[in-house]
């Protein structure tokens, strides 16, 4: 008789412990904000500071939060240079999307912190040269290009309780080589990507 008792009570023990690992943990309160936050707000937009304030070009962002670790967004780039700016080379217009990958993630909002991203790049730029006709004079000619790059790259983003956010980042990119120049003029092999956004989440 003792041995049966004592092998019911070892079941019961091991079912008790069984159903205790089952049961789920209840959320900390640090999780909850998190899962609430990452529920309600899942739409960035910014604005690169730096490129608007030195007159650049016009460059907002739209980002979507798949999750705590990854988000898809799409750059515009607006240049609003012009030939007395004295630029032989700079991007007219350009639309970049791009996946990130977030890393690190420990504060209570995902999607912030260091990432990596790949991106890819499809922009229009003008490059300017001297030509010198048959009788000897010349003149300053611009062409006018469409180019498409691939490229990776790297920044920080920081994200306030309240849904204002800074991304820092920068990034480099491989032409693929579509822009022909007519001229014979070699044309930029890679392509660049960066600045200092200041947004909101919502």
């Amino acid at each position: 008789m003792k041995k049966i008792l004592i092998v019911v009570a070892a079941f019961l023990m091991t079912a008790t412990a069984y159903a205790q690992e089952k049961e789920p943990l209840e959320e900390t309160d640090s999780q909850k904000r998190l899962n609430q936050f990452n529920e309600v707000k899942k739409h960035e937009v910014s604005l690169d500071v730096v490129a608007a304030i030195a007159g650049l070009g016009i460059n907002p962002r739209y980002e979507y939060v798949l999750g705590r670790y990854s988000g898809v967004g799409v750059d515009l780039n607006i240049g609003i240079l012009d030939d007395a700016d004295g630029f032989n080379y700079y991007e007219t217009f350009s639309i970049t999307p791009y996946y990130r990958q977030y890393f690190f993630s420990k504060e209570d909002y995902g999607a912030k912190g260091f990432y990596g991203e790949g991106f890819a790049k499809v922009f229009t730029f003008e490059d300017g040269y001297f030509e010198i006709d048959l009788f000897g004079s010349g003149r300053n000619v611009t062409e006018s290009y469409t180019e498409a790059a691939l490229g990776v790259g790297i920044g920080w983003k920081w994200v306030s309780d309240s849904g204002f956010l800074i991304d820092l980042g920068f990034g480099i990119g491989r032409n693929l080589g579509l822009a022909n120049d007519p001229q014979g003029y070699d044309l930029p092999e890679v392509t660049g990507r960066g600045g200092v956004n200041f947004g909101w989440r919502f």
